[in-house]
């Protein structure tokens, strides 16, 4: 069954502002109540400040932004070709971590440390921990002792933090952009299309899909479906997947290409890839 959808009304208030900056939305991130948009050389959030380009320290592009379990602060990787940085967002303002040569993408744990890779290394609140790393994009587990990641021949890794030690979780397919739940389990998208759970020696296909995000009220696995004609994008939807119920379809929309699905309490933020705009899809009814 289809849901309502609706424009986020910060979306609606700034466009009247600042269209342009709008125009090319590619990230959503909750923000203290409110939400954080990421263009690419621009975040844009409901505060004191509101606007941060990446042009201001140096860089030309911002990535994957991430939000701690408190809900109060951003972090977003900001690039170029000769230097990184970590931005950290709250909303009375702007921290960098950096510049680094080479970071990775920030994460944060259960207990809202933070966690990236840069220079090679592992870095817990920036002071390097454990063996060295060099891995664009990890995921902590919540109790900040086990990191996941991939290797260079896409295998699925996890290594102690502890000891440095590392194990393979799995290597029968090609993999990209591991993630622990909050019980532990890891899911990972597959580079031919496939999503995938694994809980302790099992591992379980979970549906075709790209884009899995854990959504913790829903106590489910959220992700996109989509279809094209292998020059761009002709349809995506969201949908849902449980071990009890299996996958659900959550939107329906043949007018919007849903993308970048960022869930809440009330439902999913995601960006419509056909416009650069921002949505909402409200949650399922229990």
């Amino acid at each position: 069954m289809s849901r309502r959808l609706v424009l986020h009304p910060l979306i609606l208030i700034l466009f009247a502002v600042s269209r342009q900056v709008f125009a090319d939305a590619m990230d959503v991130a909750l923000l203290d109540g409110g939400t954080l948009i990421q263009g690419r050389d621009t975040l844009t959030w409901e505060g004191t400040e509101g606007v941060f380009s990446a042009s201001d320290i140096g860089c030309d592009r911002f990535y994957q932004p991430t939000t701690s379990p408190n809900g109060r602060t951003v972090a977003v990787w900001a690039g170029s070709d000769s230097l990184d940085c970590i931005v950290i967002v709250r909303r009375n303002g702007v921290k960098v971590l950096g510049p680094y040569s080479d970071a990775g993408a920030p994460v944060w744990d259960g207990a809202g440390v933070l966690w990236f890779t840069a220079e090679g290394s592992l870095l817990r609140n920036c002071t390097p921990v454990g063996a060295p790393l060099d891995a664009y994009s990890i995921s902590v587990s919540r109790q900040g002792d086990r990191v996941v990641y991939t290797d260079r021949d896409d295998r699925i890794m996890v290594m102690s933090v502890a000891t440095g030690s590392v194990e393979v979780v799995s290597d029968d397919y090609r993999f990209y952009g591991p993630f622990f739940t909050p019980c532990g389990d890891i899911v990972s998208p597959s580079m031919d299309g496939g999503i995938w759970l694994f809980s302790g020696d099992a591992a379980q296909y979970v549906d075709q899909g790209e884009q899995p995000v854990w959504w913790p009220s829903q106590e489910c696995i959220l992700f996109i479906r989509t279809a094209d004609d292998g020059m761009q994008l002709l349809s995506s939807d969201l949908w849902t997947w449980t071990p009890e119920g299996g996958s659900r379809r959550l939107t329906e929309t043949p007018g919007l290409l849903e993308t970048n699905p960022t869930p809440s309490d009330e439902g999913v933020f995601f960006v419509d890839a056909a416009v650069g705009s921002v949505g909402f899809a409200e949650a399922p009814a229990p």
